[in-house]
């Protein structure tokens, strides 16, 4: 891939030590000026014979550096080609087909490293243009050590689930055993191969492509060579194309290290030894996890839209393939100049040069546009002899030559916006690219391309890329303004974390969390997670996608058992507790002292409550809701507090992901709206930067709304099911539930926010969230998202009298964490929750699920082929998750969104109806006999504790008519 896909977005902050603070010269032609000739040569950098991007003309510097690597790049895509060829004609198809299994599985590994390294190469870049003499070297230490980890990890990944993960590309048979094979193979040199990339972004970081296409050249003639003789001499099948692979990598990396070597300025003894070295790895993958999470967003999206062109034929998936490799070669150019204006952008700021960053970029823009229409000129007017070329299929010909007609007319546009990531990437806005795929790609294109295919087949397909690339423009030109936008000094920094004070009651929790995780069973709503995962969709009636989508992976990677269903609640309770701690942060000011003593009481507080111990045993949408509510106010604290317009869009995307766990959390945008005019704040209702990272969240949420509009808005239905009196008159008092005795810690904090006018608003959007609870009828626990801010804000009042009232709150803290742990985590045997079930009854709707499963089959039994009906979810979910082991056949429920999971056809002979009354079921069978009733077998009171077990018999409708009768939400 090429350079902006292959690696993300490089760039990043000033290295250690800052930039040159010396005044730039004035902006002049593009020669060297005075401060250009006597500029000292970098360490390891430039000097005689060596490329330096900080002096003469900008754009033959930004083009000599950028033509290299389009050269390598296209040659290495010649390679492949014959690579496959030595595969095809001297092994086997099923010898091509393994390679073709094997490489997104390959290139996903490498792309993700590749987008760590450009961090570093960014970094490298900024210690070359400053003319650090010890920084080149710390940075190079950094990423041999990132290298050496990632080999490892991918080793033993390969090794341990490589046949999990090339079997879930659909591999069977011959195909699948010489893809084992070859990765394998490849598995055993993933230290050499990633050395060559680690050697490439040294190189890009000193600002020398040419060193690294000379190398490429070398690795890729020296690759076909050995593939040949591998396999066709030596005959060592697949395993030799991997062994070539291996090999060329070795020596490549071989050489690049002594040709760096000779150099000099890399060398571990001249980095700023290890606290240095330490500092450095953690700076160059904070710039290269953008890059890293931007190739596992395209690599994911690419195979969720190879998803959705399948069922329009082989003939649009061949086309789309066709126009997909046209579009690497065309766009390779534009990515490789990115890439060289990000090199070319890090030197020059890090020389302190930025007049020479805006003659660059001014002269870069004009050149791509110019370049761009002609490339899209060209590609348009030969669209019938590419087509042609590609295919002697007539309906792929005219896919073909359609695709490139609809698309290729704004491929300007995304060659200038890759071109611009370039430029901000090296002026260190890393985060751009990476959000633009997530809008454009993830969030416009896929889905369109989901919805347009309903109604406009393939054109619809089409039209999505345009939209994708217009709205990437935008949101760049935004980015780009937001930049350029001169912004005044912000408030004084604050202290950091106290990590090990933090810690220490978060990972007494984890402990508890852990030990407890097993106990007991499945939760009614786990089981309806796991049926979920099955049958993944956009939207369910009752849910929005997150949560199934997160109990499918966490299945998928460490198998089916409620000890792994129970890791992602965990997670989410500690991160819910960090927020508090950060708000505490916020709050407590730049008094180190006072700062380290408030996040010390918020974590001490927020893990003895509620908020960890029983929401972070079960994985319910509460769980993971609390932490991006809590996520969402802390961004808004910080926006009161610094004023940053920035800290929107982070609030944008933190609810749109939120949205997409549960829409609840519109009460927070709502609640602050309501809010901002109460407490002197209207003018946030004019600001653009409120109302995009509104934009911004709906776009997220987009995959949800979308479904449910087209299945007419059953989350709105649900709402109604949910809201009772009976919550209208709990939800106050229930809000003590959140803290128990330390219910006063929040309340201070309450009063603390509505006291200072700065953060007022959030006092008073609590307040409104409480009065949306109250006259909706929703559940008491969805203001709880707000505690984590309150607890924290109580911390602080707590630490500017700790001498007073610390004996206080560790007294209310031990009775807190005593009560929790009584009533939330299954600490205690099942008898006593026989009592306890009206104050928790989440640890007992955990009970008898299995013997269910068991009592289900033993009337099936009798019944052999009647058809299994559910009345509830967590029913469902059981007899769907036991009973394959029990023989029973597939469970039905037509209740919430378990009813889209499928329903039985035509009339049952015989029909078993679990959990539903006789007098139910009675309008529509002629005889309901109860054959059994639930009994979970340790007298736990829970909600199917002694419901019958119906056999019924003469359905008087098919199930094509009963199934809108019998839907049910609750």
């Amino acid at each position: 891939m090429s350079e902006m896909t292959r690696t993300g977005p490089p760039g990043g902050t000033a290295p250690p030590g800052g930039a040159r603070t010396a005044q730039a010269p004035p902006a002049g032609a593009d020669g060297d000026t005075d401060a250009d000739a006597h500029a000292a040569p970098p360490a390891g950098g430039t000097g005689r014979g060596r490329p330096d991007l900080t002096r003469g003309p900008v754009l033959r510097a930004v083009l000599g550096f950028a033509l290299p690597l389009t050269l390598s790049n296209l040659l290495q895509q010649t390679y492949l080609l014959a690579d496959g060829a030595v595969l095809g004609h001297w092994v086997g198809v099923d010898a091509l087909a393994a390679a073709g299994v094997v490489q997104p599985v390959y290139l996903l590994a490498d792309g993700v490293f590749l987008g760590l390294t450009t961090g570093f190469a960014i970094r490298l870049a900024r210690f070359t243009g400053e003319r650090s003499r010890r920084g080149p070297a710390t940075a190079a230490t950094a990423l041999a050590l990132a290298t050496a980890v990632w080999a490892a990890l991918c080793f033993l990944v390969v090794q341990g689930a490589g046949d999990t993960l090339l079997r879930l590309t659909g591999a069977r048979g011959a195909v699948l055993h010489d893809a084992g094979v070859l990765l394998s193979t490849l598995g055993y040199g993933f230290p050499s191969v990633f050395a060559v990339s680690a050697v490439f972004a040294l190189l890009r970081g000193l600002g020398d492509s040419r060193a690294q296409m000379r190398l490429m050249i070398g690795s890729s003639l020296a690759n076909a060579v050995l593939a040949w003789f591998y396999v066709v001499v030596l005959q060592l099948g697949v395993a030799g194309a991997g062994l070539a692979t291996v090999t060329a990598a070795t020596g490549t990396a071989v050489t690049g290290l002594l040709l760096l070597r000779r150099r000099g300025g890399l060398s571990p003894r001249r980095s700023l030894g290890r606290a240095g070295v330490r500092a450095e790895a953690v700076a160059g993958l904070r710039l290269g996890l953008p890059g890293a999470a931007q190739q596992l967003l395209i690599a994911l999206g690419i195979v969720a839209l190879i998803r959705i062109v399948a069922p329009l034929g082989p003939s649009l998936l061949a086309a789309v393939t066709v126009v997909g490799r046209l579009e690497f070669f065309a766009a390779t150019a534009f990515l490789d100049l990115s890439g060289a204006l990000t090199v070319f952008v890090a030197q020059n700021l890090g020389a302190g040069r930025p007049d020479r960053v805006r003659r660059a970029v001014r002269r870069a823009l004009p050149f791509t546009l110019a370049l761009a229409l002609a490339v899209s000129l060209a590609v348009v007017l030969l669209r019938p002899v590419i087509a042609a070329a590609a295919t002697t299929d007539p309906v792929t010909r005219e896919l073909v030559e359609r695709y490139v007609l609809v698309t290729y007319p704004c491929f300007a546009l995304y060659a200038v916006t890759a071109v611009v990531h370039g430029a901000l990437n090296g002026a260190g806005r890393t985060v751009v690219p990476l959000v633009c795929t997530l809008v454009s790609f993830v969030a416009v294109r896929l889905p369109l391309s989901y919805l347009l295919r309903v109604r406009h087949g393939a054109d619809g397909v089409m039209w999505a890329v345009d939209l994708g690339w217009i709205v990437g423009a935008l949101y760049t030109a935004v980015a780009v303004r937001a930049h350029l936008r001169r912004r005044p000094a912000g408030p004084p920094a604050l202290p950091g974390i106290p990590w090990r004070r933090v810690l220490a009651p978060l990972l007494c929790a984890c402990a508890v969390l852990l030990a407890t995780a097993g106990r007991y069973g499945y939760f009614r709503d786990e089981l309806y997670w796991l049926a979920s995962a099955r049958h993944l969709a956009a939207g369910y009636d009752d849910q929005p996608p997150l949560v199934p989508l997160i109990v499918a992976a966490e299945t998928w990677l460490g198998g089916d058992s409620v000890r792994v269903v129970r890791i992602a609640p965990m997670l989410f309770a500690v991160g819910t507790a960090l927020m508090s701690v950060l708000c505490a942060r916020e709050l407590a000011g730049a008094d180190e002292e006072r700062s380290h003593r408030a996040q010390q009481i918020a974590a001490i507080a927020v893990s003895a409550s509620v908020l960890v111990l029983v929401e972070g045993h079960l994985f319910t949408t509460a769980t993971s809701g609390l932490f991006f509510w809590s996520a969402a106010i802390w961004l808004v604290l910080r926006f009161l507090r610094t004023g940053d317009r920035r800290l929107w869009y982070g609030f944008g995307a933190v609810l749109g992901l939120g949205m997409l766990n549960n829409d609840t959390i519109v009460m927070v945008p709502l609640s602050l709206l309501v809010a901002a005019p109460l407490t002197g704040r209207a003018r946030l209702l004019r600001e653009p930067a409120v109302w995009l990272s509104v934009l911004l969240a709906l776009v997220i949420a987009s995959p949800d709304l979308v479904w449910q509009a087209a299945h007419g808005w059953p989350q709105f239905t649900m709402a109604g099911h949910l809201s009772t009196w009976a919550k209208r008159f709990t939800a106050l008092p229930l809000q003590l539930e959140a803290a128990t005795a330390l219910s006063w810690l929040w309340v201070v904090g309450w009063r603390l926010t509505w006291r200072d006018a700065r953060y007022r608003l959030l006092a008073v959007g609590y307040a409104v969230t409480l009065a949306i609870v109250v006259v909706s009828g929703g559940n008491f626990y969805y203001p709880m998202g707000w505690y984590p801010l309150l607890l924290g804000a109580g911390a602080v009042r707590l630490a500017d009298r700790w001498p007073t009232g610390r004996r206080w709150f560790a007294a209310s803290a031990a009775a807190a964490a005593a009560v929790t742990l009584a009533l939330g985590p299954p600490l205690l045997p099942v008898s006593v929750y026989r009592h306890l079930t009206a104050v928790n009854p989440f640890n007992a709707d955990s009970i008898g699920w299995e013997r269910l499963a068991r009592d289900v089959a033993a009337v099936e039994r009798r019944h052999p082929g009647a058809t299994l009906l559910a009345v509830n979810y967590g029913e469902a979910g059981a007899l769907a998750h036991y009973g394959p082991a029990l023989g029973l056949p597939t469970v039905y429920a037509d209740h919430n969104g378990y009813r889209h999971f499928g329903r039985p056809t035509g009339v049952s002979g015989t029909t078993i109806a679990v959990g539903y009354g006789p007098q139910a079921l009675q309008p529509y069978w002629d005889s309901c006999v109860v054959a059994g009733h639930v009994d979970n077998g340790r007298g736990v009171p829970n909600i199917e504790q002694g419901l019958p077990i119906l056999v019924c018999t003469g359905q008087k409708y098919s199930w094509e008519e009963l199934w809108p009768l019998l839907k049910h939400y609750d």
